[in-house]
């Protein structure tokens, strides 16, 4: 089973994020109020697929004040998929037929419950999965009318203000969208603040599943910043939680060693290259340094990096730059943090910090 979908087992069977989910859907579809009590699992499937066995979907049950059964199916999906739509429909049938041969609806009155759908989409790239309809030929759209309620969130790349009201589920997407180590310590300040024993249990080691992810971060000679094996469920969450603390503190101590070698740099620079030359580049490098570690999106960094390197070549070549302008890795990774983290700082912030290179001095391309 891929990494995604053992992080994502973690939630999808968990009666606990369940009740969030349905309290979003109940709200989302005018479903009425969910009776917490009603909350019952249903058969979480699995399918090989591409040579990996990825979770199918995760099926609850639930009883509200309008509706004596809610069937609800919570999906998360990391790939781009053409006829995603047409899976969730199996899924939605496959539960419709299990309570049509089961002995307690066979001949009810009833009628058949709704289904409503959640789907939490993770991927890299934006994207909205083509509807039913879409996927049909012009005559099939006219004879075929399927329509089932989904509420479908692209984690990643959705506005902000569309997060859902929810306290689990908003936080799951906080988790997903930390883009780095330095952007976990306020999710993990926040998961901390959950009263909910079982609810901080699970979004604790949630994030513990997504911070181990980056196990191999190494410090400047070469020392790992985390150790994964701490993280592990078989350790308990008190020893989880000082292990993400810890690899926390490695950071920060990192980044300001990071900032202190940078200044020394570029007064050490300043006496062999020429003074103002000298300070700029050492000012550079300490920015570059925190970028490296910064969790900011990869080309973005990688943009970034490229434009410093540039406005060095230019100080060396005797170009005047204000060194009031030229940010050093405190600058950046308080622009970060006032920014809202890593996955939330704009990128137009990022390059604000960076002075502008006359166009006649701008090596070509």
């Amino acid at each position: 089973m891929a990494t995604h979908d053992r992080r994502y087992k973690r939630i999808l069977t968990s009666a606990v994020f369940a009740y969030d989910v349905a309290q979003q859907l109940a709200q989302r579809f005018d479903l009425g109020t969910v009776d917490r009590n009603s909350l019952r699992a249903g058969p979480t499937g699995s399918i090989q697929e591409s040579e990996h066995e990825r979770i199918a979907d995760s099926t609850w049950s639930f009883d509200t004040d309008r509706q004596p059964t809610v069937i609800m199916i919570v999906e998360a999906q990391s790939s781009r998929q053409r006829h995603f739509m047409v899976r969730i429909l199996r899924y939605v049938v496959d539960r419709l037929l299990e309570l049509c041969e089961n002995r307690t609806w066979h001949g009810s009155d009833r009628g058949l419950p709704p289904v409503a759908v959640a789907v939490l989409y993770t991927g890299p790239d934006p994207w909205q999965p083509p509807s039913l309809q879409d996927l049909f030929s012009p005559l099939a759209r006219l004879l075929m009318q399927f329509d089932f309620p989904v509420q479908y969130y692209d984690v990643l790349h959705m506005d902000r203000r569309d997060d859902p009201e929810q306290r689990l589920l908003r936080l799951v997407f906080e988790i997903e969208r930390c883009a780095g180590l330095g952007d976990t310590a306020s999710v993990r300040q926040a998961v901390r603040g959950l009263e909910d024993r079982k609810a901080h249990a699970l979004l604790m080691r949630f994030l513990a599943d997504r911070i181990a992810q980056w196990g191999n971060l190494t410090d400047d000679r070469g020392r790992l910043l985390l150790d994964v094996s701490r993280l592990d469920d078989s350790r308990p969450l008190s020893e989880v939680e000082k292990e993400m603390e810890t690899a926390q503190e490695h950071l920060l101590r990192q980044l300001a060693e990071g900032r202190a070698e940078g200044r020394a740099e570029g007064r050490t620079e300043g006496w062999t290259e020429g003074q103002a030359a000298g300070q700029v580049a050492g000012m550079l490098a300490s920015f570059q340094r925190t970028l490296a570690a910064s969790g900011l999106d990869r080309r973005l960094a990688e943009d970034i990096t490229a434009y410093a390197d540039q406005i060095t070549e230019a100080a060396q070549r005797g170009v005047h730059f204000d060194l009031d302008h030229i940010p050093d890795g405190a600058r950046l990774l308080t622009a970060i943090q006032e920014g809202g983290g890593p996955a939330q700082v704009p990128a137009e912030r990022i390059w604000a910090l960076l002075p502008h290179i006359p166009e006649e001095d701008t090596p070509p391309k």
